[in-house]
């Protein structure tokens, strides 16, 4: 479990101070000189610009977000936040992690599965690097290279929300490393926030889903030029990869995009492939 202790004594940032110190001022002094219709105006872009610098804050510093936990307004606009930011290392390797929370979307025991499951994933993950950094190294050591002279591993994980509004959120969890690809790991999630549960492809398309994703893929890809094509793998059928566990998220225009990883449907230069479901 993750030592949140330290958050719980957080002082509020002398940013907000100084925020909300000059949206008052502001409206006191442009009340003596204006009418109310002015006055009115000039406060309310006062307050969008506060409310604007307030979701900055929540993206940029995770000790603003604990404290906005305790602000109803600013928890409704944003659920999901850096809850835990880090770095370590040694000899062997650095680690750099932030670790996002899902938060103020009314359904406490959504919010408790869902946010135990990314403390578990990502403590899974880190270990699983750990082990990968440590084995590399001994294996170096063995080989004749110089301890001193070994570049340690990076490990990193991070996040990036993709979508959020009062219907659904959809984040991906990205936790990789500077030596080996092949351990690189991707975890999506999408949440159904009214119904409070994890959206699948066929809760979103249906018992047909499989074929409406595939077909507007093969679509997509018959208008790739021949060169585009050649990176694919010869034997390829995208129906057989569509499951209920195949990676998508959720993107601003309320798209579902399906993201390949990489070697999944080409070569491994080629990389990972993303496409937006039209229908």
């Amino acid at each position: 479990m993750i030592d949140k202790s330290k958050y719980n004594n957080i002082e509020i940032p002398d940013e907000l101070d100084h925020v909300v110190n000059d949206a008052i001022f502001e409206g006191m002094r442009t009340q003596r000189k204006k009418k109310p219709f002015f006055v009115l105006k000039r406060l309310g872009t006062v307050m969008a610009v506060f409310v604007l610098f307030s979701i900055t804050l929540l993206n940029v510093s995770p000790v603003f977000a604990q404290v906005a936990y305790n602000i109803p307004i600013l928890g409704d606009l944003c659920r999901i936040v850096t809850i835990r930011e880090y770095h370590f290392e040694d000899e062997i390797k650095y680690i750099d992690v932030k670790i996002p929370e899902i938060t103020s979307t009314g359904k406490s025991d959504l919010e408790n599965r869902l946010n135990l499951e990314i403390q578990k994933k990502i403590n899974e993950c880190i270990k699983t690097h750990e082990e990968v950094a440590k084995d590399y190294f001994e294996a170096y050591v063995k080989t004749g290279g110089n301890p001193d002279e070994f570049n340690p591993i990076g490990i990193t994980v991070d996040y990036e929300i993709k979508s959020c509004n009062e219907n659904y959120a959809s984040f991906v969890i990205y936790c990789y490393e500077t030596a080996f690809t092949a351990y690189n790991e991707e975890i999506y999630y999408n949440v159904d926030l009214e119904r409070g549960r994890i959206i699948t492809l066929k809760d979103w398309f249906g018992n047909d889903y499989k074929e409406i994703v595939a077909d507007n893929i093969e679509k997509t890809i018959a208008e790739w030029s021949e060169e585009q094509k050649e990176v694919l793998w010869d034997d390829l059928e995208i129906i057989d990869l569509i499951t209920e566990n195949t990676d998508f998220y959720i993107n601003d225009e309320g798209q579902i995009v399906i993201a390949f990883p990489k070697y999944e449907i080409a070569y491994g230069a080629a990389g990972a492939f993303e496409f937006v479901i039209k229908k």
